[in-house]
């Protein structure tokens, strides 16, 4: 068995190489396209929750989604927004959270996975599961009537099972039980909901969600400032001079030493580059085409196109301007004062036969038999 070459062995080194670098862009772009965490502010697909944002900004409500270097809630902020996270809280967080609210925070928590059902139980509410039958929710206070609320469309299957007895049930479900429910917590209030349609991009388009959603903030004491906690559906400050897979190789040596070598390499293997073969000399007798040829097409082209009256406009103006051409006769003149100027140089010019020839030059629709007996006349007159 014939043993690889030293050349043969850098190349597919090199090939490898290259392909574990494309390898990691693939799974950096399959990442990048992945879905967004539901109720984003930032997404707009139908699951995000970007057409809210721009709903509150409408009603003059200050907002913010900002992330420092670890998790905390914004100073100056009355609402936090808690939708749908995906992230579970550390049991620090969750304590810097909880006690903002006891120091008069407002928190409102929507949502029915297990990240959301986890916080839920820290606050003594536990879920449970209805049938789809009974998912229909209706108002249950006179609080939700700022702004006036028609007829909901909104569903859960979802509901609420406190064990504590300090709550208000805001909404509920056709079986009585709570699907939103709101209490004091210390100096604060949390409002807490099952209901998670009516904030997505999709559920705000529906009528009577928006203004569900404006109730269930103004429960809020003072909700002015709403901030949207994104820490929690992985968003994480970019920190300068973090590597990632793409600045690797430019940020640390080994990825420099790596680059450096493929440098190496593919010098290398340009410079003792070898031809594929001899070079093999074109054949001299190379047929071309004959000069008639080229007219005989030309020809065949304008018939198929049907120039019929360009030609018989051309031999107009040709007749015109060598019978005109010895007595500096205007070839643009009218046919008939060109043949009586034509006439008075020459007495016995056919004036009929001229006057005809150039009728028939002027016509717009003939045939192609016609159009050749009309040329071979007005050629057979300009030879008299």
């Amino acid at each position: 068995m014939k043993r690889l070459s030293r050349d043969a062995w850098l190349a597919l080194l090199l090939f490898l190489l290259l392909t574990v670098v494309t390898a990691v862009s693939v799974v950096q772009q399959a990442q990048a396209s992945l879905q967004d965490p539901p109720l984003a502010s930032y997404s707009t697909q139908p699951q995000g929750s970007r057409a809210l944002w721009l709903y509150l900004e409408s009603q003059q409500v200050k907002l913010t989604d900002s992330v420092g270097t670890a998790f905390g809630v914004p100073s100056g902020i009355d609402l936090a927004l808690v939708l749908e996270p995906t992230v579970a809280f550390t049991p620090g967080e969750w304590e810097l959270l909880h006690s903002w609210v006891e120091e008069g925070g407002t928190l409102l928590l929507a949502g029915t996975d297990s990240v959301t059902i986890e916080l839920a139980e820290q606050l003594d509410v536990k879920f449970g599961l209805a049938p789809s039958s009974e998912a229909a929710v209706t108002n249950q206070t006179p609080l939700l009537q700022t702004p006036p609320l028609g007829s909901l469309s909104a569903e859960s299957s979802f509901f609420l099972r406190p064990e504590r007895n300090d709550f208000v049930t805001l909404l509920a479900n056709r079986t009585g039980y709570p699907t939103a429910i709101a209490f004091a917590e210390g100096n604060g209030r949390v409002i807490l909901t099952t209901v998670t349609g009516p904030f997505s991009n999709e559920g705000l388009q529906t009528v009577g969600n928006p203004e569900l959603v404006l109730n269930l903030l103004n429960a809020a004491p003072d909700g002015r400032s709403i901030w949207f906690n994104e820490w929690h559906h992985g968003i994480r400050p970019e920190v300068d001079g973090a590597l990632t897979s793409s600045n690797w190789l430019q940020r640390t040596p080994v990825g420099r030493a790596l680059l450096l070598v493929l440098t190496i390499i593919f010098i290398g293997l340009v410079l003792r580059g070898r031809h594929f073969g001899r070079p093999v000399p074109l054949r001299k007798d190379v047929v071309r085409r004959a000069p008639l040829e080229y007219i005989t097409g030309i020809a065949n082209l304008s018939r198929r196109a049907g120039h019929r009256t360009a030609v018989l406009h051309h031999y107009h103006d040709r007749l015109k301007r060598d019978l005109g051409a010895r007595y500096r006769l205007n070839p643009s003149l009218p046919d008939e004062e060109f043949i009586n100027q034509l006439a008075s140089y020459q007495p016995n010019l056919d004036t009929d036969a001229l006057r005809q020839t150039l009728r028939k030059l002027s016509q717009t629709n003939v045939s192609e038999s016609e159009m050749v007996q009309i040329v071979r006349e007005a050629t057979s007159f300009g030879e008299k």
